[in-house]
């Protein structure tokens, strides 16, 4: 009987570093008092600038310069070293150059700080050895001491709640918004900033977090404190890189128990290492899909653009969980409303036509050239019978079909559009039901935007394609399922032992009875060492027969012409058997060749790739796509963290765009689905299980049909 895998972690080996407890980084990220180390007379040097970024901070603030001391420096007291401070100050800016930090650190140390944040660049970022080791004595310093470091090169941290502007980013007292909502952790200081400066114009934000270098503290740790701030429905994560990827899952399993969504976006997406894998799947699992794969498996919501990430996080910050998929689209302007249908249509979102009980109030309230439907054009005459207006949004808001209603916005002039934008708050109150302003009008900042965005109620998005692409991740968001252990295979064992030593290629024999072991369906092949024995061989088979290059120095057989097909008789065997050795010496004579593998024609279907490799950041990866030797050609595939379950795998199945094929396109027989995604969970366990011993490995094709699965070939470079 099989047994449920064991819980483990992606890559097999030794867990991730836990996260830090935000209890231990309290006083550095939500600090009570604050010292300044290195603050000077000049406003605009990074001490002094921010010093007067805290001109709101309610606790004592510290400046510490001996050239400026016992004097005030933008209204705060300078004293001669940190000793003096008559308290422990619960978070330390280091304003000083790379040279002068570690003697700073000690004092933060003697005098028993919360926690340090450090400006300085100069360490690893530049690539140089000597500043790579000095900046791992650094962490390893402060991890001794159990001292918190925010950077290095990092431009620092806010904490709206507190007024705790600790950064020398310019002007953060003009970001009035009221504090609560989103939380910002990014690896880049200036893109972290950007995004806290949505505060200035009514975007309600409670914290703010800048990694930079990620000496001690990496965006898992920050964004994981920033979870526990009671004020914090929802976290807008951007990210470059980690020491250790699968931290992310870590960070994922600490939101889920908060019960507080992250909106992640990932920074450089791209995969020009990815083409130098000995494997089709080695080059088709880049670093962006691994990247994606993570966020979905940490229950992460993934944007793909910069301009999407806060918007999105602002939507799941203030918006209740979906009471229906359907969208009810409510406007004043036709063209505005084909506008957004066409953006919902093309991300397939749910727009039904209103219930008949619902018809009948827009009928009734709706000049005859409006139209009562979905899209509801109200016509402009709104403007001037706000009765109909009403009863409309009440009509729509009441039909149990729609879960959240997108509120197109053409205009920006003062007198209406901020009243607009608060009449529409009793009807988000009354029905718990999000209503989504389209802001169109190229005023960008115009007073109603500013308005919606400082509303609780109002959900602000400057494009439509956003608004309808976070719509389509929210309704995702919620209907996810959890994934649980997949079956270990009877014969995962064997198959794990027949592994073989360091930097082999398994020949497609051994291969292929590896992915046998573990429930993989895999064809028949007898080997033949001559033209004669091949002729044998096909004859006990049956013909047609396939003759493949049996060569353990050569992955990809196609491209010698180690591919023979629809060998109807014994003569076509032993000119096929001629042509491919000669091939194979032609094209690669120092590799060995031990003949061929004569295997029988495969059963027609659809041809798949099932792949995995193993990933610098998350472990052992599962691929699945449409296949053959336009694998690559393509790129239609699915990837997951393995292992994972049949449910989950036939979910990658159904996120191809040739699914259509799998499922009786233009009526050709159905492929038992059922089978294909056991055969890649049973994969994916043997991948999850061989963890670093297993490379890259590839079932290339897996032929689906309505008989099953098999697969005809096979590769699997071990480590």
């Amino acid at each position: 009987m099989q047994q449920p895998v064991e819980a483990r972690t992606p890559s097999g080996g030794a867990g991730p570093e836990a996260l830090r407890d935000p209890a231990t980084l309290r006083r550095l990220l939500s600090p009570r008092s604050v010292a300044v180390i290195g603050v000077s007379a000049e406003a605009t040097r990074f001490g002094g600038r921010t010093v007067t970024n805290l001109v709101n901070f309610d606790g004592p603030v510290w400046g510490v310069n001996p050239k400026y001391a016992g004097q005030q420096l933008h209204g705060r007291p300078c004293l001669a070293s940190l000793e003096e401070i008559p308290d422990s100050p619960d978070c330390v800016l280091i304003a000083l150059p790379r040279e002068q930090l570690m003697p700073a650190l000690e004092a933060c140390i003697r005098k028993g700080a919360g926690g340090i944040i450090a400006f300085a660049s100069g360490y690893g970022e530049t690539g140089l050895p000597e500043r790579v080791a000095e900046e791992e004595a650094l962490r390893a310093r402060c991890r001794e001491a159990g001292l918190p470091l925010l950077g290095v090169n990092c431009l620092g941290m806010v904490d709206h709640v507190r007024k705790a502007g600790v950064t020398f980013m310019p002007e953060y007292v003009r970001m009035t918004a009221p504090a609560g909502g989103v939380a910002i952790t990014s690896q880049s200081g200036a893109l972290g900033y950007a995004l806290m400066q949505a505060a200035e114009r009514g975007f309600s934000v409670c914290h703010m977090t800048t990694a930079g270098n990620a000496t001690d503290l990496d965006v898992c740790d920050l964004a994981a404190y920033q979870l526990s701030m009671p004020e914090c429905r929802a976290v807008a994560l951007a990210v470059e890189g980690l020491r250790d990827g699968r931290r992310l899952l870590l960070l994922g399993e600490a939101a889920r128990k908060a019960g507080k969504p992250i909106v992640a976006l990932k920074l450089g997406r791209g995969d020009a290492g990815a083409a130098a894998a000995a494997s089709h799947t080695g080059s088709l699992a880049g670093s962006a899909l691994a990247w994606s794969a993570a966020f979905r498996r940490a229950g992460m919501v993934e944007v793909e653009d910069f301009d999407a990430l806060l918007e999105t996080a602002g939507l799941f910050a203030k918006a209740p969980q979906p009471k229906a998929k359907g969208v009810a689209i409510i406007t004043p302007s036709g063209g505005a409303g084909i506008m957004a249908a066409d953006h919902a249509e093309a991300l397939g979102l749910d727009m039904p036509q209103p219930l008949p009980e619902t018809e009948k109030v827009l009928r009734a309230a709706i000049p005859d050239f409006g139209a009562p439907r979905n899209p509801c054009d109200l016509t402009a005459q709104v403007a001037s019978n706000p009765a109909s207006y009403d009863a409309c949004m009440e009509a729509m808001l009441s039909d149990p079909q729609y879960g959240c209603a997108v509120i197109p916005q053409v205009y920006s002039h003062h007198a209406t559009t901020v009243g607009r934008m608060e009449s529409l708050r009793p009807y988000a109150a009354k029905f718990g039901k999000p209503l989504l302003i389209a802001w169109i009008p190229e005023q960008l900042e115009g007073p109603g935007a500013v308005h919606a965005d400082s509303v609780p109620e109002l959900i602000l998005f400057r494009s439509m394609r956003r608004l309808m692409r976070a719509v389509q991740l929210w309704q995702e968001f919620y209907a996810r399922e959890e994934q649980g252990a997949p079956e270990r295979p009877a014969g995962l064992g064997d198959a794990l032992a027949a592994l073989s030593g360091q930097g082999a290629v398994l020949t497609e024999t051994a291969a292929k009875a590896l992915f046998a072991r573990v429930g993989v369906p895999v064809t028949e092949e007898r080997r033949a060492a001559t033209a004669d024995a091949a002729a044998d061989q096909a004859a006990a088979l049956g013909f047609p027969v396939v003759l493949k290059l049996d060569s353990p120095d050569i992955a990809h057989k196609t491209e010698v012409g180690g591919v023979k097909l629809h060998l109807g008789d014994a003569a076509a065997v032993r000119a096929a058997f001629a042509e491919i050795v000669a091939g194979a010496r032609r094209h690669a004579p120092e590799a060995r060749v031990d003949g061929v593998l004569v295997q029988p024609m495969a059963r027609k279907g659809v041809e798949l790739i099932l792949g995995g490799r193993r990933d610098g950041q998350f472990g052992p990866m599962v691929l699945v796509g449409t296949g053959g030797v336009q694998a690559e050609l393509w790129k239609d595939v699915a990837l997951d963290i393995a292992p994972v379950t049949p449910a989950r795998a036939e979910q990658m199945l159904r996120s191809l765009k040739g699914f259509p094929l799998l499922d009786g396109f233009r009526g050709a027989p159905k492929a038992d689905i059922a089978a294909v995604a056991r055969a890649v969970s049973a994969f994916s366990v043997l991948l999850a299980e061989a963890g670093d011993r297993i490379e890259e490995a590839e079932a290339n094709p897996l032929i689906a049909g309505e008989w099953g699965c098999l697969a005809v070939d096979g590769l699997v470079k071990c480590s």
